[in-house]
């Protein structure tokens, strides 16, 4: 038992070891984490003096400089921090400029004339596709080195805002631009695979109970479509006969030989002409639209009539209703599915009554048909 309880704390202890070796920070994260490594290791009441951190950038150097001592005294212990303007100026006067080859010596001078117990220097440097942040801790009065400590950067925003410039900065940018351009290119595979394309044009049937006949044109883009829609219906005379020499009155129609009358069937027949365009909106990329239209409804009527006792039948236009043209509008959806579509819409004829017996479906008009890519 003790000796798989050992075993796993060994494995959990591997495991953090791993993860904290591979682990790449934030620029603050670094920070905090060199930070928390100065507070380990300076005692209370010393007396630290921050004098260099080397980058390529002078304004991440001083904000690098301004946090660390930020952190050390948000996590209250009691480190007195040489201040910075006294640091410029020492720096100044002995023409001190910090580098890795900077010798402990001249280190030791600086921490003496600034009159600090420890020194703490660092750099950070590109390190592959990342950043390395380092800091070294000299102790002043025994010239030895406290310690050194290191952590790795990512590649972020505000390395980039600091590092514009840094090779480091044009790999990333490259590998976002090649991740980018390879995403869209799957993109497009899939989108192709699926019909989902930006552009084209459509042609299919589209027809309802009281107007058989149609067709459909349109034309798609990114985030519409228009179309025109025709349709049609043709009246229909079987068994009827047509006469130019009738009289029509009320609903009977009389025959220049009087021997001859005719009676309203009670139905009616007619040409119907329905033309509207208009265009549809996308709701989801190149599957969805929802569509609406308006147009115009052009309609003949005639009257079908049989002659009384016999079986001859006539039909006639009808002289109550003039040939009329009237506003007709439509709503509906398309859906694409790969190559093909299918769409359902509701037209309305201003003026005309809904038939309550069929529940509307007169209106409903169905369409499917053909997608063709640009």
């Amino acid at each position: 038992m003790v000796k798989n309880r050992f075993k796993w704390l060994c494995f959990l202890f591997f495991c953090a070891a791993v993860g904290t070796a591979y682990a790449i920070d934030t620029l603050d994260e670094a920070i905090e984490r060199e930070s928390a490594y100065l507070l380990d290791r300076a005692p209370n009441d010393a007396i630290v003096a921050i004098v260099d951190i080397e980058s390529g950038s002078s304004a991440l150097s001083k904000y690098v400089m301004d946090r660390m001592p930020d952190y050390v005294v948000r996590n209250k212990k009691n480190i007195i921090f040489v201040d910075r303007s006294r640091i410029d100026m020492i720096k100044k006067e002995i023409n001190f400029q910090y580098s890795g080859d900077v010798s402990d010596d001249t280190m030791v001078t600086l921490g003496n004339m600034l009159g600090a117990q420890i020194i703490v220097a660092g750099a950070i440097s590109e390190d592959g596709g990342a950043y390395n942040f380092s800091i070294k801790l000299l102790g002043v009065e025994t010239a030895i080195i406290l310690g050194s400590s290191s952590t790795k950067i990512a590649h972020d925003d505000t390395m980039e805002s600091y590092l514009p410039n840094s090779s480091v900065a044009a790999y990333t940018r490259q590998r976002n631009l090649e991740a980018q351009a390879k995403k869209e290119a799957t993109a497009r595979k899939l989108k192709v695979a699926l019909g989902i394309f930006p552009d084209g044009f459509y042609l299919g049937y589209l027809g309802s109970l009281k107007s058989p006949i149609g067709i459909s044109l349109g034309w798609l883009n990114t985030n519409t479509a228009f179309f025109i829609d025709n349709q049609f219906a043709a009246p229909s005379f079987s068994g009827h006969d047509h006469s130019s020499d009738l009289t029509y009155e009320g609903n009977k129609v009389s025959h220049s030989d009087s021997n001859h009358t005719y009676t309203n069937e009670h139905e009616d027949t007619a040409f119907r002409w329905d033309c509207l365009v208009g265009f549809n909106i996308n709701i989801i990329e190149s599957l969805l639209w929802a569509d609406a239209g308006i147009g115009f409804e052009y309609r003949q009527q005639y009257k079908l009539f049989s002659e009384s006792g016999t079986s001859d039948k006539l039909w006639l236009k009808n002289g109550d209703e003039k040939d009329r043209l009237k506003l007709a509008m439509s709503a509906g959806v398309y859906v694409k599915l790969w190559y093909f579509y299918v769409q359902a819409k509701y037209q309305y004829v201003v003026g005309d009554e809904i038939d309550q017996s069929s529940y509307g479906l007169n209106n409903l008009n169905l369409g499917a048909g053909y997608v063709w890519r640009r």
